[in-house]
């Protein structure tokens, strides 16, 4: 497979662009929305690199499953029903953000000691959560692809993980997603280097002020 995978309709540079990000931030890891996955080729990269998958309703479940993405790649964002936290769990999705403690309560109702849990950057928990459920790194959608809020961002959800670790929370990853899915189809260098950079520098200084390991990244955008 060459850096530019292409197909009659939709060309895309999904490899490229991860290269350009781990130019700043090496060890990144990139995550796509389902909607993506209406694209045959795209659909096929992201199955065949492994490549972190969020879906939130039915139908980006059902993409997830007509492309033949693996459960263990797809990330359920969870919503106000439990039904849909049932449905992602009954086709072997174990990896949950959660955007509510109730959310939280559900998870840890139905599937204890399963579920893999980021915590939303609005998911205020009053104390430890519980020990079903395996809390392991914080989450936002950011509202733009602009670096300054990217990098903002990246600040909020150290100040968050720091607050956690008091609790005795050991969460080691952060998930970043944001903006249209255009400059990673097409690698934009300019804006994707000027997005990780915001980000790591926010990530340097956040680390350095509540003296925190540096955690696991996953970036990528929100929406077509």
């Amino acid at each position: 497979m060459t850096d530019l995978d292409t197909h009659a309709c939709s060309p895309h540079r999904l490899r490229a662009s991860i290269r350009t990000v781990r130019r700043v931030l090496p060890r990144a890891a990139c995550g796509l929305p389902a909607v993506l996955l209406v694209d045959p080729m795209v659909a096929a990269w992201v199955r065949g690199h492994g490549v972190t998958v969020y879906a939130g309703d039915a139908h980006g479940l059902g993409l997830v499953r007509a492309a033949g993405v693996a459960p263990e790649q797809v990330v359920w964002q969870c919503g106000p029903s439990a039904i849909g936290i049932s449905g992602a769990l009954s086709c072997g999705v174990t990896r949950f953000v959660a955007s509510a403690p109730g959310q939280l309560n559900t998870l840890a109702d139905l599937a204890p000691g399963v579920a893999s849990v980021h915590l939303d950057h609005g998911c205020v928990v009053a104390g430890q959560p519980s020990e079903a459920i395996g809390v392991i790194g914080m989450h936002c959608c950011v509202d733009t692809s602009a670096p300054m809020r990217w990098g903002g961002a990246a600040e909020l959800l150290l100040g968050r993980i720091a607050a956690l670790r008091r609790l005795g929370v050991d969460v080691t990853r952060i998930s970043l997603v944001g903006g249209p899915a255009d400059a990673w189809l097409r690698a934009d260098k300019h804006e994707l280097t000027a997005l990780a950079s915001a980000v790591d520098d926010a990530i340097d200084d956040g680390c350095a002020r509540w003296r925190l390991p540096r955690p696991g990244l996953t970036l990528g955008p929100s929406r077509p």
